[in-house]
């Protein structure tokens, strides 16, 4: 249950002065954590996830690697955190190119059109989020629920339009957004990680192999 906030004309002085201290205290940790996560965020961009350290976010901030334990734990704490906060960012930019009322294909494409985009302009932080980490790709049995993750399930959700319109015959949304996926992060890798695809390349070939899907699930018996 919410507790109340205390009234002021209700404390004595001391209570009060007590109160606006923690406040201040607060307000103070959480400007603190703000600063770590935004010299986190730099630091994953310039180095990548492999070279990213505790020590040289102490050394940009000036603060103690005590400090920054108070507030992550470790080091993949730091880093889960600015990857949260990418992936809440990629997640919106996918959910805003969807548009319900368009027909299932159009919305396939427009979904995959903004992957790409998002992937493709800042390929840096597409290598910390998807292609660097060692866990990526790891699921834990009995516990994976793509359906609730915030950017797979916008995938799932436009599969599920696209199968219920009848142009995936028999597949699954599940296995229709796998297919998906695989296509446009295998042409975003290309790109992030190698000087063979540029920017405008990848977008074309990605987008190419989202109409060659649309056009595959709507040829299979």
């Amino acid at each position: 249950m919410a507790t109340k906030e205390p009234q002021d004309g209700l404390l004595s002085r001391a209570e009060r002065l007590r109160h606006r201290s923690a406040e201040r205290r607060e307000a103070q940790r959480g400007r603190l954590r703000d600063l770590l996560l935004a010299v986190a965020e730099e630091q994953l961009l310039e180095k990548g996830y492999g070279a990213f350290s505790l020590r040289e976010v102490a050394e940009a901030t000036q603060y103690t690697p005590t400090t920054i334990y108070r507030h992550f734990r470790d080091r993949e704490a730091l880093i889960a955190a600015v990857l949260e906060k990418w992936f809440l960012q990629f997640a919106r930019a996918l959910d805003e190119a969807d548009r319900p009322e368009a027909a299932a294909g159009e919305r396939v494409l427009a979904l995959g059109d903004a992957y790409l985009r998002f992937a493709l302009a800042q390929p840096a932080r597409y290598r910390v989020m998807f292609v660097d980490r060692p866990d990526i790709g790891i699921l834990p049995d009995g516990t994976a629920d793509l359906h609730n993750d915030p950017a797979f399930g916008v995938l799932i959700r436009v599969c599920e339009a696209l199968c219920a319109a009848g142009e995936a015959r028999s597949y699954q949304p599940l296995q229709v957004a796998m297919m998906l996926w695989l296509g446009l992060h295998g042409t975003a890798s290309m790109s992030a990680c190698s000087q063979i695809v540029d920017t405008r390349a990848a977008q074309q070939i990605g987008m190419g192999i989202a109409h060659l899907l649309l056009r595959g699930l709507r040829s299979t018996p």
